[in-house]
C-alpha cells in the first residue's frame, strides 16, 4: 500500500511536471504585439530636444501582431500624454483587429523652456500581452549663441556639366558656398540642395540630395547616386512670414509652421519649384533654413536666390 502511494506521488510529480513544462513551452511562443516606427520623413521616430515655440508634431505607429506560434490578433490601443504632472489620456483602449493596424496623426504641441511631453503608445492583443511606446519631447532654450548664417543673392546655373549647382553648409563654421559636383563629390554629406533647371519641363528647382539616388532621376543629368547625401524637406511658409529681419526661431517657426511641397510628381516635399518672389523653408536633420528666389532666368537655366540658415 505504502508503496502504490509513493508510485502515485510519483507520477502526480511527473504529470505536474510535464504540465509546467508545457505552459512555459506555450508562454514563449507568445512574443506579444509590437510597435514599429516607419522610417518616413517628419516623423517623430525617438526622442526630440527643441527650442521652446509651437510645432506641429507628427507621429505614425504601426502595431504589429507578434510572431509567436500562439500570438493572438490585435484587440485594442491606448495614446496618452504626460506634460510633466500626470498621465493624460488621449485615447483609451479604442478597439482594432487584424494582425497589424497603423495609426497617424498629426497635431500642435507648445512648450516653454524646461518642460517635458511624454507621448505613449500602448498596443494589446487577444491574449491581454501588450506592448508600449514612448516618445519625449523636451523644451530647452540652447545656452549656445544663435547663429544665423547667410549667402546673399548667390548665383545658380545647371553648371557647365549640367548636373546643377549645389549648396554646401559646414555646421562649424556657419560657411556657405555653391559648388559643381565635382566639388561636391568630395563633401556630399554637407550639401543641402541641389538646384536644377529642367529643359524639358522648363521650371527651375531645388532638390533633396538624397532623392536624386531614386530611381526616377536614373539616367537624368542630375542624377547623384552618392550613399552619403542627406534628405532635405521642403514646405512653403506661411502667409506672414518675411524673409529680411527673420529671427533665429522664425527661421524654425517658418518651417515648423509650413506647408510641405509637392511640386513635382514621386518627389513629395523633396523638390521644390523655384520661383520669383517665393519663400521656401527647409530642413536637414536638425539644421532649418528659408530660400527666398530673387529672380529666375526665363526659358533657360539660371536663378538668384538668397539663403538663411539656423546654425546648429
Amino acid at each position: 500500500m505504502r508503496y502504490a502511494i509513493i508510485v502515485s506521488r510519483t507520477g502526480l510529480l511527473a504529470a505536474l511536471s510535464v504540465a509546467a513544462f508545457v505552459a512555459c513551452k506555450k508562454e514563449k511562443e507568445q512574443n506579444g504585439p509590437s510597435i514599429v516606427v516607419p522610417n518616413e520623413p517628419g516623423v517623430v521616430a525617438g526622442d526630440q530636444t527643441l527650442q521652446p515655440g509651437t510645432y506641429s508634431v507628427h507621429f505614425k505607429v504601426v502595431f504589429q501582431k507578434g510572431s509567436g506560434k500562439d500570438d493572438a490578433d490585435l484587440k485594442d490601443f491606448s495614446f496618452s500624454v504626460n506634460p510633466g504632472a500626470a498621465n493624460q489620456p488621449i485615447i483609451t483602449n479604442r478597439p482594432i483587429s487584424g494582425q497589424t493596424f497603423t495609426f497617424d496623426t498629426t497635431f500642435e504641441v507648445n512648450g516653454v523652456a524646461g518642460q517635458v511631453y511624454t507621448y505613449t503608445f500602448t498596443v494589446r492583443d487577444k491574449n491581454d500581452k501588450t506592448a508600449s511606446r514612448s516618445f519625449k519631447i523636451t523644451f530647452q532654450a540652447s545656452s549656445q549663441p544663435s547663429y544665423i548664417d547667410t549667402l546673399l543673392n548667390g548665383q545658380y546655373t545647371n553648371q557647365s556639366d549640367s548636373k546643377g549647382t549645389h549648396l554646401r553648409y559646414q555646421v562649424g563654421s556657419g560657411a556657405l558656398t555653391l559648388q559643381s559636383r565635382t566639388q561636391a563629390d568630395g563633401n556630399p554629406s554637407e550639401i543641402l540642395f541641389v538646384y536644377y533647371y529642367s529643359s524639358t519641363s522648363n521650371r527651375h528647382s531645388i532638390i533633396s540630395p538624397a532623392i536624386l539616388r531614386d530611381s526616377i532621376y536614373n539616367g537624368t543629368p542630375v542624377e547623384w547616386d552618392n550613399p552619403s547625401t542627406q534628405t532635405t524637406n521642403f514646405r512653403s511658409v506661411s502667409s506672414g512670414v518675411t524673409f529680411e529681419g527673420i529671427t533665429y526661431q522664425g527661421i524654425i517657426d517658418a518651417y515648423n509652421n509650413g506647408t510641405d511641397v509637392n511640386d513635382f510628381p514621386g518627389n513629395g516635399n523633396q523638390r521644390a519649384e523655384c520661383t520669383a518672389g517665393r519663400l521656401i523653408a527647409f530642413k536637414q536633420g536638425n539644421i532649418y533654413g528659408i530660400v527666398r528666389v530673387e529672380s529666375v532666368t526665363p526659358n533657360a537655366a539660371g536663378a538668384v536666390l538668397s539663403v538663411k540658415v539656423a546654425r546648429p
